[in-house]
């Protein structure tokens, strides 16, 4: 029996704007080639508009980081790319010539024990627009998922669990901070038990979700800390990628921001300054829910995971989103404090989840690396996501 697949309501109205793209896939990170592909481009000559000519089209393939990608030009950009930011492959052999990746990007499928899921990667500033148009967006519910204890399979439970922070995610009247705070701390709490559909339940209850938000609210964290640490993430996120040369027109500026933020301003001033661009930001907070949404159906699960595994991947959709907020907080500083634009959220949106498209292994790697422990505390988690606290007088 062909397992059901499922995908949200954006999913099929995803459509490539090509040459219109602001952002385009085409430069500035790895773009991978499968073997099939690979076999196929060694029977295959390059365009004649590609400006440096080899025998076939395997040969501009590379090793990076145990991977097989194309290798980029000087400047960053696919070789094939044409000025016109076409692609020049597609222009001599037509669609079928491309790799996998080129294919199917931005849209990515997994694979569960009942079921398939679709979606689409952040990566792209088609997928940006497609949420702001929308405003709100909607997720399928899981074959079998909740009903009445009859499948409380682990990967059941885990994906109950992602239903529940999805819902929390998409009431309107709970800041999303609130909502990434108390998922968190009800994750921390999975962690300590045996798992069941009745214990979800219980901790998904209104009644214990009440509890959470006051409690919660009652937690003081210094605005000048959660600055000061953010700063501190983004700048390490971004230190191989300026190594590398990539995105220097988007992190440069801000990274700079960053390095002279802590000299700059006061406690005081910083904190007018928070306050001044969170006004500013509130505008765009649908938007941003849509894309935690997606964040989290899309990455908080993975076949065969395990609530380890979640917990982890809450943590990196936190640095994510935390790095995409202080980049715009530091642009915005950097460029006089006036109006936040769309194109910058749309842009620092796209470029940060490139930068942070990690697998599953890189991911567990990098926060084994740059944390005292895997597994944070909560309190780590609520000083980077911030809970709007501004110091006492």
């Amino acid at each position: 029996m062909k397992a059901a697949r499922i995908h949200p309501d954006f999913f099929e109205q995803f459509t490539c704007i090509a040459d219109k793209c602001p952002l385009t896939c085409c430069q500035e990170w790895k773009i991978a080639v499968d073997e099939e592909t690979n076999q196929r481009w060694k029977k295959l000559a390059p365009p004649k508009t590609v400006s440096v000519q080899k025998k076939a089209l395997s040969e501009y393939i590379i090793e990076k980081d145990g991977e097989r990608v194309i290798g980029l030009n000087p400047v960053h950009r696919c070789p094939f790319l044409s000025e016109n930011k076409l692609c020049r492959l597609v222009r001599a052999y037509g669609d079928e010539v491309l790799s996998e990746t080129c294919t199917v990007f931005p849209r990515e499928v997994h694979e569960f024990e009942g079921h398939e899921e679709e979606t689409l990667m952040p990566c792209c500033p088609a997928v940006i627009d497609l949420w702001r148009a929308a405003g709100t967006v909607q997720f399928p519910e899981v074959p079998g998922v909740g009903h009445d204890g009859d499948n409380e399979g682990e990967e059941m439970i885990l994906l109950q669990i992602r239903e529940q922070i999805i819902r929390l995610l998409q009431k309107e009247q709970k800041p999303l901070r609130e909502a990434l705070l108390e998922s968190f701390y009800i994750l921390l709490e999975f962690h300590k038990e045996t798992l069941s559909e009745h214990f979800v339940s219980e901790y998904f209850s209104d009644k214990t979700l009440e509890e959470l938000e006051t409690a919660i609210r009652e937690v003081e964290v210094p605005l000048a800390d959660t600055i000061a640490e953010c700063s501190e993430l983004l700048q390490d996120l971004a230190v191989n990628y300026r190594k590398e040369g990539l995105y220097l027109c988007y992190l440069d500026p801000v990274i700079e921001e960053a390095e002279a933020l802590s000299d700059g301003f006061d406690a005081q001033e910083l904190t007018e300054k928070w306050m001044a661009f969170q006004s500013q930001f509130l505008q765009y907070e649908p938007l941003l829910r849509c894309f935690l949404q997606n964040e989290v159906f899309s990455d908080l699960v993975m076949p065969e995971g395990n609530l380890e595994q979640m917990i982890l991947q809450l943590q990196w959709i936190a640095i994510t989103c935390t790095a995409i907020r202080q980049s715009l907080f530091l642009k915005w500083i950097r460029e006089g404090e006036g109006p936040l634009s769309y194109e910058d959220v749309r842009d620092y949106m796209v470029v940060i989840s490139r930068m942070t498209g990690y697998d599953e292994e890189d991911v567990r790697e990098y926060l084994l690396n740059s944390f005292e422990t895997l597994v944070w505390d909560w309190g780590y988690f609520a000083l980077i996501v911030g809970n709007g606290t501004v110091p006492k007088q």
